[in-house]
């Protein structure tokens, strides 16, 4: 954390300036260019580690409500109130923020990781195609988005997925630890440390089209509004609704399976995907939750892109 806070603070302090270079640019400068990049990238992924961490810890009780929709099926006809009001009673006001310190510490690493590299990526394919001559920032800038948030979110989700699982645990499962510390023990001494990582594919399937949807639907929509909270509320709802599949999936893998309620492991296995989408006879199943994530993927992205651009160390340049 120091760290982050200190490359945020440094790109603040100095960050990049001067046009975007052309082949024709001498080397000297070219070299400063790159020297510039670096403090940049970092300073963005410090401010979208802290905004990433920030606005999923604020949107966390959300987060559980849908999971715990997804996850059990005596909710699953419930309204999102009613749902609140059961688990407050049963179970606690505590409850509504379990997984904190998983999620807090999960979304930390991955806000770093996606946004660094997603910046980093961008400017680095928009540079190969000026030296090739072409005019990527205005005839290719779609593309560029698309594939480096798919880029940036894959590697993202390998420092995510220990976290995730944990946390989906931790919700669906009130008695499984006391703490994310006796969870992560448990799974290990269960499982094997490589089981932290054994639900990357279909966190995958839910990541990838959520960030490449967020990121880059951000880019196109805050264009046009020039509002970060505006298109962060839309953003955040097109990447709920292009998401929610994967997300129900990986929800039922980790909380409401069979296998998961008797025994409180998560079931990654490619059978038991497989199990899951073949139990799925109404593709309506698959949407089951969307309102409270896409409420609260809305208020997540809205937050997080309020914070990134304050946070963000600015550039004349565009991107």
């Amino acid at each position: 954390i120091r760290c982050l806070l200190a490359a945020l603070l440094a790109a603040h302090v100095a960050p990049m300036r001067g046009p975007a270079l052309s082949p024709s640019v001498a080397l000297a400068p070219r070299r400063r260019k790159r020297n510039g990049v670096k403090p940049y990238v970092l300073g963005c992924a410090a401010a979208g580690a802290l905004s990433t961490c920030v606005s999923h810890t604020l949107t966390l009780p959300l987060d559980v409500l849908k999971t715990r929709i997804q996850s059990d099926a005596a909710l699953a006809g419930l309204s999102l109130a009613a749902v609140c009001r059961r688990i407050v009673t049963t179970e606690g006001p505590r409850a509504l923020l379990a997984g904190f310190t998983a999620n807090g510490c999960g979304y930390f690493m991955q806000g770093a990781i996606k946004f660094g590299l997603y910046e980093a990526c961008k400017r680095r394919i928009f540079r190969e195609l000026e030296l090739r001559g072409v005019d990527g920032r205005t005839r290719h800038r779609v593309p560029v988005w698309v594939a480096s948030s798919a880029c940036a979110e894959v590697v993202a989700c390998l420092a995510l997925c220990p976290m995730e699982a944990t946390k989906i645990r931790l919700v669906t499962d009130p008695l499984y630890a006391s703490s994310t510390l006796g969870a992560l023990r448990r799974v290990i001494s269960e499982n094997g440390i490589h089981s932290l990582w054994q639900g990357v594919a279909p966190i995958l399937v839910r990541q990838v089209p959520y960030t490449v949807a967020k990121l880059a639907g951000y880019e196109v929509i805050s264009q046009r509004l020039r509002n970060p909270l505006a298109a962060g509320v839309l953003a955040g709802s097109a990447a709920a609704v292009v998401s929610q599949p994967g997300d129900v999936v990986l929800a039922r893998l980790c909380g409401g399976s069979a296998q998961a309620r008797l025994t409180g492991v998560c079931a990654l296995e490619d059978a038991s995907v497989g199990a899951v989408l073949s139990s799925i006879t109404n593709p309506a199943q698959l949407f089951v939750g969307l309102y409270p994530r896409a409420c609260m993927c809305a208020l997540v992205c809205a937050s997080q892109f309020f914070l990134y651009e304050a946070l963000r160390p600015k550039v004349v340049t565009s991107s």
